[in-house]
């Protein structure tokens, strides 16, 4: 929550990450540092230093001395990301479900019931923001330090990713109801089924980024359909011969 003692370039930083996230600033559109300080009517200082952060996390490219570009994903990159996630998300489940407490399983019930009127009605902001909360919960669960930072390490692009993969109606109505077979699965401590489900819905997920991606890329990504095939069998599909 940002209020008057914020620092200005973490105001900045929120604000441009904002625009990223909910398409304001478009996958490929390039930017100043000028353009980005008089939409935001603030100086260049706070926007140089949010910047350099959106730099790092790789929200936004370096294409010139003074200009930015929104980063702009290919299949292959969406596909990688989505895998590691899985991965990491898929062992925090299996812990969480040993070290959860009654509120955290409150509070992913209240986020699931808020998530669903969301759903309902067509609320595609909302929902992102739902569901970027209980997948922290989820994580800050678990308790462990090291998962917790490989998983921040991706948090940035995933956030770029989530608003492609609830834009659909169906995937929305997925997604909800995968989190409530999760959540009882974590509230009767089932380490494996948890384990297992938050793998197949994270790479559910990922399979619908890509294939959004894959639908505006001029061309096939070259290495794309390896992660595809990983993305696959995490999910339990049938994983064709070559």
């Amino acid at each position: 929550m940002l209020d008057s003692i914020t620092p200005r370039y973490e105001v900045a930083y929120e604000q441009i990450r904002g625009m990223i996230l909910d398409g304001r600033l478009r996958p490929g559109e390039t930017i100043s540092e000028v353009q980005l300080a008089e939409r935001l009517q603030v100086s260049r200082t706070p926007v140089r230093e949010a910047v350099k952060r959106l730099v790092g996390q790789g929200l936004l490219e370096v294409v010139t001395t003074r200009g930015f570009r929104v980063f702009r994903p290919t299949a292959e990159d969406v596909a990688e990301v989505y895998f590691l996630r899985a991965a990491i998300e898929g062992a925090i489940a299996r812990i969480a479900a040993g070290r959860r407490t009654a509120a955290d399983i409150d509070a992913m019930r209240d986020l699931h019931v808020r998530s669903r009127e969301a759903a309902g009605q067509g609320d595609v902001p909302a929902l992102v923001e739902l569901n970027g909360r209980f997948h922290r919960i989820l994580a800050d669960a678990c308790g462990s330090g090291r998962a917790l930072a490989a998983l921040e390490g991706l948090e940035p692009l995933v956030a770029a990713y989530r608003r492609l993969s609830l834009l659909s109606p169906a995937h929305q109505a997925g997604s909800v109801a995968e989190h409530a077979r999760l959540i009882d699965l974590l509230e009767a401590g089932d380490g494996a089924a948890a384990e297992a489900l938050m793998r197949e819905h994270i790479a559910h997920a990922g399979r619908r980024v890509v294939e959004a991606v894959m639908q505006i890329e001029p061309a096939p990504t070259p290495g794309a359909g390896g992660h595809l095939r990983n993305l696959d069998a995490l999910a339990g599909r049938p994983v064709p011969n070559d």
